[in-house]
């Protein structure tokens, strides 16, 4: 075991090494001085044809405005992996080992909506419509409680701005791409009609895929289809109140979930949002911003023969108030939110002698209440920064329809929990070029519907099923985070070391007491908490404009996680990840080199069925170019050298638990972009 760690511990000692040698090179570039930047959020951001320079963000393609799967969006950071499913679809995001309910995934700070599949094939994420998103503010570790509790982050997808023109004016964006492997062909439209006081946006996507091939040419499962439309409209009362309502549909049909069971017949989403904002002047209160919202999720699955089809649905509603205060060098946030999530199944047909009778639904009619009330105080000094945070949670939770099971088991499903976080972060500044900041914090938070209620289905990595426990604690997660920076005008470098103690983490024990429910099933897995667990890690990033045309961009990260109780590595934890991007920019065209390095994983838990991954090297090409303003091309090629591989966290095939599902081999994309 101590060679274990000490493997470890080198190689977050090489990272420090490459972040020293990096900031002694870094030394010798641009004196420019430039202000103080909140280095807490990573933000990544959409590039369109319009606009080509933003070092102050990360940018990626604008094929993302296409991409109906946003936890692919996300992957742009090295610190973010995703649990695959299907070859396709619904992505679940991994930042740092934290994962599902660990992480806060909103849109506009507030809007989300929760899987009515239990196994997961419509997590909230997969609710994101991209091309009507500006941006992703991505905020690490358990600091930032405005838009909600987290224990291990904060994904907060930001909506396009609203614009108002003194005449009436209608804008247009089509984008259309095609790739080889799997002819996926994707669509996406918006219009925009601005005037003085209104602001309508109309915006919809159309994507279609077939099974592709991988690196051995073999076929994987991953055909689907997804589809959206909406409307947000923005009124302007004055230059100091505005009012937004959007609302949209997002439909899947016919997705193929190569490691799983069943496949998705069907997937239908209602989501609704209203905001209204207030700005004062001349006054300790400078805004009052007000959301509510509503999602609403009818889900069906099926195994490919439809022996058994499965009907279910989730409902998701909320609101928060906020108000900022502030004057010169500080601000205040302060506020109170409140959701309700639910779960039920409608219903089940059928046919096959693999199936028990069942002891009620699997998701026992069950809801959660949450109120919360949010506070962020922050101040700025000559030289540095101070932010405060802090959050209480009063979290109820209970079931409509209880299982024999879980009557002999807990005797009860009701909970009340009251859940505390806070935070405490410190910027300070050295010299013109350099930030070194530290961050502490403890969160707690409830467990989930899955954590609590879920009765006897297989929702984890392997094929157990699993028993919710609605009297699970609280899982807690005290942090700290060691930040430096350095930055000229030409030249950013950023490095992270984090430590995490994890206090009651939930997670799931086999209990062989228990009686199967699937003879299918290799056993049963109670969830429970686990004493005392903890993960650690280093992250680091490296922007250069080396020459007036050309920059570079590098990211590395590594996290080491541990059960402390039984020294054994916690399951899903992605190894070492590597990115390199070289980029020459002209007027009227663009062209890059994408590299990626995948370290190998020894470090798995066996309790889990986890297997090892071998390391692995995928370059890819790419170039933009335009022919008129407002028209753009973009061709790449992506898995240049048609590489054989499998992500870490990509489940095991549903036919072969001995082989997780393998990415796209070499594939050829067409993409064009167009405003009118």
């Amino acid at each position: 075991m101590l060679a274990k760690h000490q493997k470890a511990i080198c190689k977050i000692g090489f990272g420090l090494f490459c972040s020293v040698a990096s900031f002694n090179f870094a030394q010798a570039q641009d004196q420019d001085s430039i202000k103080i930047q909140n280095i807490e959020v990573v933000k990544i951001t959409k590039l369109n044809i319009q606009n080509h320079q933003n070092s102050k963000q990360i940018k990626v393609s604008s094929t993302q405005l296409l991409d109906h799967d946003a936890g692919n969006f996300l992957k742009t950071l090295p610190e973010i992996s995703g649990i695959k499913k299907a070859g396709n679809f619904g992505t679940d995001p991994v930042l740092r080992g934290f994962k599902y309910e660990q992480l806060n995934i909103v849109t506009d700070g507030a809007v989300y909506a929760i899987n009515a599949c239990p196994s997961r094939m419509d997590p909230s994420i997969s609710q994101i419509n991209m091309n009507s998103v500006s941006e992703a503010q991505i905020y690490k570790g358990p600091y930032q409680f405005r838009f909600g509790s987290t224990l291990g982050g904060t994904i907060n997808f930001v909506s396009e701005k609203p614009n108002f023109t003194d005449k009436t004016k209608l804008k247009n964006r089509f984008s259309s791409s095609y790739d080889i492997n799997g002819s996926i062909f994707r669509n996406e439209l918006m219009s925009q009609l601005t005037s003085k006081k209104f602001n309508v946006d109309l915006f919809g996507s159309y994507n279609d895929g077939d099974r592709y091939k991988d690196g051995n040419g073999d076929e994987v499962r991953s055909a689907f289809k997804r589809y959206s439309i909406g409307s947000k409209i923005q009124y302007k009362w004055s230059d100091h109140e505005m009012t937004s309502l959007q609302v949209n549909t997002n439909q899947g049909r016919n997705v193929e979930f190569a490691a799983l069971k069943m496949d998705l017949i069907y997937d239908k989403t209602w989501m609704a949002q209203l905001n209204h904002q207030s700005i004062y002047k001349n006054s300790l209160l400078k805004e009052m911003a007000y959301n509510a919202y509503f999602t609403q999720v009818h889900h069906s699955m099926g195994d490919p023969k439809r022996m058994m089809v499965s009907n279910v649905a989730s409902k998701t509603y909320g609101g928060r108030i906020e108000s900022k205060w502030g004057k010169n060098s500080w601000n205040l946030y302060s506020g109170f939110d409140f959701k309700h999530e639910q779960a039920e199944n409608e219903s089940m047909t059928m046919s096959s002698p693999m199936m028990m009778p069942k002891d009620g639904s699997s998701w026992q009619d069950s809801h959660i209440d949450q109120v919360g009330w949010f506070n962020e105080f922050s101040k700025n000094f000559a030289t540095s920064k101070l932010t405060a945070s802090y959050r209480m949670d009063y979290n109820t939770a209970n079931a409509g329809e209880m299982s024999k099971l879980f009557e002999q088991l807990y005797g009860g499903m009701k909970s009340e929990q009251l859940n505390h976080s806070f935070s405490l972060g410190y910027q300070q500044k050295f010299g013109k070029h350099s930030d070194l900041a530290i961050w502490l914090g403890r969160a707690q938070r409830s467990g989930s519907l899955t954590e609590r209620f879920i009765n006897r289905f297989p929702v984890g990595n392997d094929n157990y099923d699993v028993v919710g426990n609605p009297l699970i604690k609280p899982e807690t997660n005290n942090q700290a985070d060691l930040i430096y920076t350095f930055h000229t005008s030409n030249f950013h470098f950023q490095t992270d070391f984090f430590y995490a103690f994890m206090q009651n983490y939930i997670g799931a024990v086999v209990n062989p007491d228990i009686k199967l429910n699937s003879m299918q099933s290799p056993g049963v897995r109670q969830i429970q908490n686990i004493e005392k667990a903890m993960k650690a890690g280093v992250e680091a990033r490296l922007q250069w404009q080396f020459l007036p045309n050309y920059k570079t961009d590098v990211a590395v990260a590594y996290t080491y996680a541990e059960d402390l109780n039984k020294k054994m590595p916690l399951a899903e934890i992605a190894p070492l990840n590597l990115k390199w991007n070289l980029e020459g920019q002209y007027q009227q065209f663009s062209y890059g080199i994408n590299y990626r390095f995948s370290g190998a994983q020894n470090r798995v838990n066996t309790d889990f069925k986890e297997l090892k991954t071998p390391d692995f090297s995928v370059v890819d090409l790419y170039t933009n170019f335009k022919i008129q303003e407002n028209i753009k091309f973009q061709v790449e090629v992506s898995n240049l050298f048609n590489r054989a591989y499998a992500e870490h966290l990509s489940r095991t095939l549903s036919s072969n638990n001995q082989q997780r599902i393998l990415e796209r081999g070499r594939s050829f994309n067409l993409g064009v972009f167009v405003n009118f």
